[in-house]
């Protein structure tokens, strides 16, 4: 039995990382943080920007104690703002309170009148609409009518010829000597025999080239 090459088993043992291709061991030794802040460093360095880690810590922990304060003296400020604006609600409570009794009256007059503007539109939309569907069923009984009126030949040719005559026009071919010559001529009966030697037409042509 023969076997090629390529169906042969080529790789037989999985191969592992060698020393010097960061096996677990060598990255556990390894302080990756600490590199990765060598490599940002030296980034800024090549860019210009030389860049303080101990400044940086300096000002944002001044920057964070600045917002601190700050937001002690927005919470004083909203809640002085906030009494103020409940004394000044309570004023405007009793006096509306003694307004109230004066608009009710309005109120109610204006409810009235709107609602009588209101049932006037109700009708003028309803005689539109029904003085519409009057319009509508009058024109649809005006087609229905004259579709009737076309719809007869005698009422139409009537309507396009005004001397009333009521004669229906013939075609040009009606009277050529072609037209109508085997009106008078005996139908023959066509019979259909499945036998190609019995059948009319080896009889004819028997009847035609033989006898």
């Amino acid at each position: 039995m023969q076997f090629s090459a390529r169906d042969l088993p080529g790789h037989k043992k999985l191969k592992t990382r060698q020393l010097g291709q960061g096996t677990v061991d060598e990255l556990e030794l390894r302080d990756l943080k600490s590199e990765l802040t060598d490599r940002e460093r030296k980034y800024l360095e090549e860019k210009g920007k030389v860049v303080d880690v101990a400044q940086q810590k300096i000002l944002r922990l001044k920057e964070n104690k600045m917002l601190l304060l700050k937001g002690d003296e927005w919470e004083d400020r909203a809640k002085e703002v906030q009494t103020q604006y409940d004394d000044a609600d309570d004023d405007t409570r009793q006096n509306d309170s003694d307004d109230d009794s004066d608009s009710d009256d309005d109120s109610e007059d204006e409810e009235e009148e709107l609602m009588r503007e209101l049932e006037k539109i109700k009708k003028e939309r309803e005689e539109e609409r029904l003085k519409k569907e009057a319009a509508d069923r009058e024109a649809e009984e005006n087609l229905r009518k004259e579709e009737i009126l076309l719809g007869n030949p005698l009422t139409s040719r009537q309507s396009s010829n005004p001397s009333g005559s009521a004669t229906i026009k013939r075609k040009w071919n009606d009277d050529v000597v072609f037209k109508n010559q085997t009106r008078n001529e005996p139908e023959t009966k066509k019979r259909f025999i499945n036998d190609t030697i019995r059948n009319d037409f080896h009889r004819r042509f028997l009847k035609t080239y033989i006898q």
